[in-house]
């Protein structure tokens, strides 16, 4: 078989100005069309993780101690709170203090991270309740509120049930189609975290 003879390219500013134009044209129609397929499979997205029956996202502390504790709880049904285990179906978000970190103003710089972290865990995963687990001898409460405050269980139990019921009104101008409860886990005999209280009571988690 007879090859075509195929010499080389043509190096003259003509040549290269239209080849340079027709690899541009073809990037830009590349970058058009990839474009176009990630807007029309974002909707997809969302949607598809709305539909996993997520039930809520869990506001929490960062304390190491209490991190085992908290998601053997949301792992069970807990009558007031849920009925069936949440494993698998809820967000979390975690910063210090918990409700203490959204509302005490030594924590203000954190609010907006917080709400837009809630904007978008509802708009992805449709989730239709915020739960709040505050817990004693928390560190952030001392931070927000003096050592004394801390030290005292009646005034740090106070602080967080303050800050849960201001959570809360917040929360009914931000997502007010969110329902909304707040737990207190305390320390037993032992220094373990099992002991559980309501500071706000919601509807339960079916």
């Amino acid at each position: 078989m007879t090859e075509l003879f195929r010499g080389p390219p043509c190096a003259c500013a003509t040549c290269s100005d239209l080849i340079g134009q027709g690899l541009a044209r073809r990037g830009f129609l590349g970058l058009l069309t990839a474009s176009a397929a990630s807007l029309a499979l974002a909707p997809v997205t969302a949607r598809a993780q709305s539909s996993g029956g997520y039930k809520a996202m869990l506001l929490s502390c960062v304390d190491p101690r209490t991190q085992a504790p908290i998601a053997d709880w949301m792992n069970k049904p807990v009558p007031q709170s849920h009925a069936t285990s949440l494993l698998g179906k809820y967000s979390q978000f975690t910063f210090a203090g918990g409700a203490v970190g959204a509302i005490a103003p030594a924590f203000a710089a954190w609010r907006e991270t917080f709400w837009a972290n809630l904007a978008a865990t509802v708009s992805l995963h449709g989730i239709g309740t915020l739960l709040v687990v505050d817990h004693s001898d928390c560190g952030a409460v001392g931070i927000a509120y003096g050592d004394a405050v801390k030290k005292d269980p009646r005034q740090e139990l106070a602080a967080h049930r303050n800050c849960a019921l201001e959570l809360r009104q917040q929360l009914l101008t931000r997502q007010p189609q969110l329902a909304f409860q707040a737990w207190y886990v305390d320390r037993d005999a032992d220094r373990n975290f099992t002991k559980w209280q309501v500071l706000a009571g919601g509807p339960e988690i079916p």
